[in-house]
């Protein structure tokens, strides 16, 4: 990898031209039928594949890490209480659920999710205080009646635009996470990602998840992880050690850099956390180049444990190239938007020009962009 240079630091560096063409609006069918675009290090050299390969191309003492979090249908929709909110001529507020607010003892609720919460009985210590996002005019105290008859209520109206909410039933009962949770998986709809003018659909359930997605709460998906059907991902662990990691994606992933220096730039938070089996193994192979991360988002857990040695707590982790990752690992990524956080963290691995480099590579070769698109797979 180069050395990293003063340009590095600037934003306008990470840009770049994609033909709206090569932007990818739904998946390959099958999956497998996806292009990979192979970058060793050592060579300084590209190769190109398909995922149905991917088994035959990574080095047979590879460990894939995985982040097995599960996307939440995060977007719900309802009418404002009061004159005429219940006239389908009313307008339509989207409320785009994020987080749960921490409370005490509640933070391996927020780390692990769902199931967690299910088997945890509700108590004063689980959370009943949500951040969502509320398109239009909203106001403290105001509620907005869901479909399912939920009110959600604003509870207060933060400096960069989102809102404290409870969300409370029909006999106003403050709903706890778990409830919030299964509110959203019976009345809420996929985050689609922001470039993708539409609404989601049966399809994109499916779709905009992974094959081992197991804990709830992310906003969006780790795209890496859609290149497997559950056929090759099982193929994949009869040939290869895995091990998985949890980091609840936020919709600060999608959230842009403004700063032109990008060190002044910060990072979004997010909540990991890191089994005892999973940690084991991290602790053996940081430093040894087994690990192939599968996604960004595996990669950022990987390197926060390596410089923290936490096993759960929020990933604030910005990787660029004046800040490049201390552990040794290979990564399965996509192609990124222009100027943003996760294409700084490929050229924290590679460096910047030879990062945009291999982006004009792909363009000439037609891989498709973004979070539907091909691969690249960096060993």
């Amino acid at each position: 990898m180069q050395e990293p240079s003063q340009r590095d630091f600037f934003l306008k560096s990470y840009d770049y031209d994609l033909p709206k063409e090569l932007i990818a609006y739904a998946p390959t069918t099958p999956r497998s039928a996806g292009k990979l675009l192979v970058y060793k290090r050592a060579q300084k050299s590209i190769e190109h594949f398909y995922f149905s390969d991917f088994c035959d191309i990574i080095p047979r003492e590879s460990i894939l890490v995985c982040n097995d979090t599960k996307v939440l249908k995060a977007r719900l929709f309802g009418r404002k209480k009061g004159e005429g909110f219940q006239s389908e001529n009313s307008k339509l507020y989207e409320i785009f659920f994020h987080k749960p607010l921490e409370s005490d003892g509640c933070k391996t609720l927020d780390s692990k999710g769902l199931d967690s919460c299910k088997s945890s009985a509700p108590n004063e210590s689980t959370p009943t205080r949500f951040l969502v996002q509320i398109r239009g005019k909203i106001r403290c105290g105001d509620c907005i009646v869901l479909d399912s008859g939920v009110q959600v209520r604003i509870c207060e109206i933060l400096s960069n635009g989102l809102r404290v909410v409870e969300f409370q039933d029909s006999n106003g009962k403050i709903l706890d996470f778990s409830q919030v949770l299964e509110l959203l998986e019976n009345h809420g709809s996929m985050p689609l990602p922001p470039y993708i003018k539409r609404g989601a659909n049966a399809q994109d359930e499916r779709d905009y998840q992974s094959v081992f997605a197991k804990y709830a709460g992310a906003v969006a998906a780790p795209t890496a992880s859609l290149h497997f059907s559950a056929q090759d991902f099982s193929a994949l662990q009869k040939r290869y050690q895995t091990c998985f990691v949890t980091l609840h994606i936020g919709a600060g992933t999608f959230q842009g850099v403004e700063s032109e220096d990008i060190r002044t730039h910060t990072m979004h938070s997010e909540s990991f956390f890191i089994s005892p089996q999973s940690e084991e193994i991290l602790q053996k192979h940081l430093n040894d180049g087994a690990l192939l991360c599968v996604g960004t988002t595996a990669a950022r857990v990987v390197e926060t444990y390596a410089r923290e040695a936490k096993n759960s707590g929020e990933c604030e982790l910005f990787l660029h190239p004046h800040n490049p990752p201390r552990a040794k690992f290979g990564l399965l990524t996509n192609f990124h938007l222009p100027k943003s956080t996760l294409l700084m963290l490929v050229s924290a691995l590679i460096g910047r020009e030879e990062t945009l480099y291999i982006y004009e590579e792909a363009k000439k070769a037609d891989y498709k962009f973004y979070s539907f698109g091909d691969g690249m797979l960096i060993l």
